[in-house]
């Protein structure tokens, strides 16, 4: 491997925080001690009746110092994001136990409870909340009345339309809002309960509102504790 070229690797842009790339065929990658290796070797074998130019000498330590900052800025930066996102995992285990509102249009029944859902509105409108299956199919609407604008929330008892008990699981809302000019508006559906569980293996924290998954920054609202029975 050529000795006489170390300053050209020093510019390369490409290199990662713990390694150099070179191009001459003999070795893909030099790691920095490596560097430091070659670039004493250089000097051991400079040629005395011409020797290393001074400046040239003093521009390669340059930037090899100016690298080494670089190198320990980044490695720096990327430990305090590992302790951040460490620190962002475990704020979702104080959500356990907690009521939260959140962005999103399900409905986790539990035998025996009374479903609640949510919705924010923007002017005075009668609003009809309807209570969907997992395929999509209304199984009952629940008239809301007329309501002003800012946030609401309905409570669905587990019964159809016919009044027979439907079982435990996930369900879908929707909210419709009509105005007293016919004007129908814009629903914004938001999911409430209480926090169940929570999940740090994925990449993200995800917690559970019974069976209904959702990320942190889905989040809202956090709210007292406020559960009835049928």
């Amino acid at each position: 491997m050529a000795i006489d070229s170390i300053g050209s690797f020093l510019g390369q842009s490409s290199a990662s925080r713990d390694e150099i790339q070179i191009k001459d065929g003999s070795k893909d990658i030099i790691n920095r001690d490596e560097f430091l290796t070659l670039f004493v070797a250089q000097l051991r074998h400079q040629d005395p009746l011409n020797p290393l130019d001074s400046t040239a000498f003093t521009a390669q330590l340059a930037q090899y110092s100016s690298l080494e900052q670089l190198l320990n800025v980044n490695e720096n930066l990327e430990s305090m994001k590992v302790s951040q996102e460490q620190d962002y995992r475990l704020q979702a285990l104080d959500f356990l136990g907690k009521e939260v509102i959140a962005d999103g249009d399900m409905l986790f029944l539990e035998p025996n409870q009374m479903s609640e859902g949510g919705f924010s509105i923007t002017d005075d409108a009668n609003c009809t909340a309807f209570i969907m299956d997992s395929n999509g199919i209304p199984i009952k609407s629940i008239p809301l009345g007329v309501l002003g604008a800012g946030q609401h929330d309905f409570q669905w008892d587990g019964r159809n339309a016919a009044g027979a008990k439907m079982d435990p699981g996930i369900y879908n809302f929707e909210v419709t809002a009509m105005t007293g000019d016919g004007m129908i508006l814009p629903v914004t559906t938001q999911i409430t309960g209480k926090v169940t569980g929570v999940n740090l293996e994925a990449e993200t924290p995800v917690l559970f509102l019974g069976d209904i998954p959702m990320v942190l920054s889905q989040v809202m609202e956090i709210k007292v504790p406020n559960s009835s029975a049928l």
